[in-house]
């Protein structure tokens, strides 16, 4: 008599839910970058500098530094669900009072509101995506998240931008909490509660920090912080460059945007090829750093040519959008189940650190040195960032030994 052994059911992908959490973080990156594109507009309107609205990125990114790993205790015990779809409601609130705004005072305030809800929902985001689903498919669920971030980088600046230029800036941000509230309705609808393993009575419940794999996740965060403020650095004045050092018409320049997005979105399905294979992580990760401080050079030194400048904006484009899937990817297989909400927040600490110091430097630089200087400050924070993403490589070989 033969004996059947049962075969395991395979997981289904919430291909629901996960959309619903892409579209989320799509439409929270946005908000955080809108003002990147509407920059001309929204200084000339309320009648101030272009580096005091380029400073509305760095508020809202400070806000999230201050809050996010204080709040990622304070709210261990609620609902990850309800804590996302808060977040996004808040969101909503955070455009509409900047659309409304009489004044700099109160689109300000609007952003330290958008910061607060910021900080809530990246420090669920990213570990929703563990608690969700099995191992074998965290790779796939992780492209959702920082695909959604990707593609408002790629698409939220050149969106704004035509708004902006097309229409009123106060447009893009009624349109953004619009599609804020959208998202809001469907993770509500579509994504399932999770578990997130948290035990009040366990040591590491208030004190993480002594997790063993709290200091391998500190060089992740080291490594995301690096290449955030190197992109950032130049990121945020990306439409000044083009408009006075590439010498290209405004109409011109939201067509270089919108091909800036098309490298992208190419970037986003190559780190999703090359995340299916975690042994080569860090090697691809550092890779894509590389890449990304080479592709910044080739903007800058291509200037005024304008074919150049377009393809070295794509190269750039799809080298930040390979590397951010990775380490986000790289974090979470290296955090302990028990501080994985944790370690998203640290992760969202210093990814909006890197966000507000890369734009800060960028201001800074802007009046002695000039947006041509950019670029070079964005390189050679990608080579200490790809210097520092040798640790984990180093560590993983002595490991096999």
């Amino acid at each position: 008599m033969s004996v059947s052994t049962p075969t395991a059911t395979p997981v289904r992908f919430p291909w629901a839910a996960m959309s619903a959490l892409g579209l989320s973080v799509f439409a929270c990156v946005s908000s955080e970058f809108l003002p990147t594109g509407m920059l001309p507009e929204m200084s000339a309107d309320l009648d101030v500098p272009q580096s005091s609205i380029g400073f509305l990125v760095t508020v809202w990114a400070f806000t999230v530094v201050i809050l996010a790993t204080p709040l990622s205790l304070l709210t261990r015990r609620f609902s990850r669900k309800g804590i996302l779809v808060a977040a996004v409601a808040l969101f909503a609130i955070s455009n509409v009072i900047a659309a409304v705004s009489v004044n700099y005072a109160m689109l300000f305030g609007s952003r330290i509101v958008g910061g607060v809800s910021n900080a809530l929902f990246w420090m669920v985001a990213m570990a929703y995506v563990s608690h969700l689903l099995p191992s074998e498919l965290h790779s796939r669920g992780f492209l959702f998240v920082s695909g959604g971030a990707n593609l408002a980088f790629i698409v939220g600046l050149p969106l704004s931008s035509f708004i902006a230029h097309s229409m009123n800036w106060r447009i893009g941000f009624l349109v953004m909490a619009a599609a804020t509230l959208l998202a809001g309705a469907l993770l509500w609808v579509f994504l399932a509660p999770v578990d997130h393993d948290y035990d009040d009575a366990h040591p590491d419940a208030t004190a993480p920090w002594r997790d063993r794999s709290f200091g391998p996740v500190m060089i992740v965060v080291g490594i995301t912080f690096l290449v955030v403020a190197a992109h950032n650095v130049f990121y945020p004045f990306i439409k000044p460059f083009l408009l006075d050092r590439a010498a290209f018409s405004a109409d011109e320049a939201s067509g270089v945007l919108a091909l800036y997005g098309i490298g992208g979105v190419a970037g986003i399905f190559v780190a999703w090829w090359l995340g299916r294979n975690p042994a080569h992580l860090v090697r691809n990760l550092i890779a894509a750093i590389i890449f990304l401080g080479i592709a910044m050079l080739a903007v800058r030194f291509a200037a005024p040519e304008p074919v150049i400048v377009i393809a070295a904006t794509m190269a750039w484009s799809a080298a930040f959008s390979i590397a951010d899937p990775l380490y986000g990817q790289l974090m979470m297989t290296t955090a302990s189940a028990r501080i994985r909400d944790f370690a998203s927040a640290l992760r969202t600490t210093a990814w909006n650190l890197g966000i507000g110091t890369g734009a800060f430097l960028g201001s800074l630089a802007l009046v002695p040195w000039g947006v041509g200087a950019l670029p070079y400050m964005g390189a050679a924070l990608a080579v200490l960032g790809a210097a520092l993403a040798i640790v984990p490589l180093v560590r993983a070989r002595r490991v096999s030994r």
